[in-house]
């Protein structure tokens, strides 16, 4: 396991677009595939943009294909899109998170998510707010990179 280094940051609020997911997370890309195929028959510019995986459920308590998720990006330019359906108008919440940055394939997220939820909280001393989704930031994707050059950053809400 790789070394983890857990970071208390103050986020603002975060608005994106994004395309629902119901099933296995590791099957959200479905959903990002859906949210690329939109904005491309748009011509939405999506250079700089950042995108976010964004989780309800605990997948140690919910059945696998109950699991919801949204696949989201945060755009940087052209934010005064007309969205239609499947893509909503999404906001993520501010205020204090715990981050921290899994480095390699997205098979080790899971793990990393563990890590978060049961040392990173007990190191920062806090309590994660179940009552909004934890999310991810894919700092580069697998069409870019290489699976073991992925960087995923993963965000806690705290109560």
């Amino acid at each position: 396991m790789q070394n983890r280094d857990v970071k208390l940051l103050k986020l603002d609020p975060m608005d994106l677009l994004a395309v629902s997911h119901t099933g296995p997370y590791m099957k959200i890309g479905d959903a990002f595939y859906t949210l690329a195929q939109w904005l491309g028959e748009r011509k939405v510019r999506t250079s700089g943009s950042r995108l976010v995986g964004i989780y309800y459920d605990d997948p140690n308590s919910v059945e696998e294909s109950k699991l919801r998720s949204k696949a989201a990006v945060q755009l940087v330019h052209d934010r005064d899109v007309q969205v239609v359906a499947p893509v909503e108008k999404f906001q993520l919440r501010g205020g204090e998170h715990a981050m921290v940055l899994h480095s390699g394939p997205y098979q080790g997220l899971q793990q990393a998510w563990m890590w978060l939820y049961n040392e990173g909280l007990k190191q920062l001393g806090r309590n994660a707010d179940f009552s909004v989704p934890s999310f991810e930031v894919y700092l580069n994707t697998p069409d870019e990179v290489a699976p073991d050059d992925l960087k995923t950053e993963l965000y806690i809400p705290l109560a």
